[in-house]
């Protein structure tokens, strides 16, 4: 998650965000990117892990329950600032509010219809880790198969309406451009 210019959010941006908390329990992001600041400010309240020169903390967020933040008011920084892709074309008036709940319902219906695919308390994570290595398998079950399939097809959606194509999971190569 990277942080980006902020507003304070509309009641109906709100109700979107209430609605979804994808970017708060691991859906979209593995770890938020912290200060150093951040870090000793909030280090009681995460496991933080230091890096060279920031912090993380691994998604699902502990403070993130029932869709909704127990810390809002001290939040780290990237989570104050961070707008989705939906969120960012609601605010540019690119789409309707409807639009928007649209996308967030499709993407909270798929991510219940990937739940049968996954192995029981296994994280999105977890999940995408194991994909990978059943990606670099050289045979693989039918099970394991639709697995990687329906687990992909979610994260382009994810790709498609919320993630930051810098952030993107597939990037996507323009028109015209061939793979190296």
């Amino acid at each position: 998650m990277t942080a980006t210019e902020a507003e304070a959010p509309s009641l109906l941006e709100q109700d979107l965000c209430t609605g979804c908390a994808a970017c708060c329990d691991g859906t979209i992001f593995t770890y938020v990117e912290v200060s150093r600041d951040e870090e000793q400010a909030l280090g009681d309240r995460f496991a933080m892990q230091s890096r060279e020169t920031d912090a993380i903390f691994f998604q699902p967020c502990p403070h993130s329950v029932c869709q909704s933040c127990q810390i809002y008011t001290i939040r780290p920084e990237t989570c104050r600032k961070f707008r989705c892709k939906t969120l960012k074309a609601l605010r540019a008036d690119e789409i309707e509010s409807a639009e928007a709940f649209r996308r967030v319902d499709e993407m909270l219906r798929a991510r219940e219809q990937l739940q049968p695919f996954l192995i029981a308390g296994e994280t999105l994570n977890a999940a995408r880790e194991r994909r990978g290595q059943i990606a670099a398998s050289a045979e693989r079950t039918a099970s394991e198969t639709a697995f990687v399939l329906k687990l992909t097809a979610f994260d382009l959606l994810l790709d498609r309406y919320f993630r930051d194509p810098r952030k993107a999971m597939f990037r996507h190569k323009p028109s015209g451009q061939e793979a190296a």
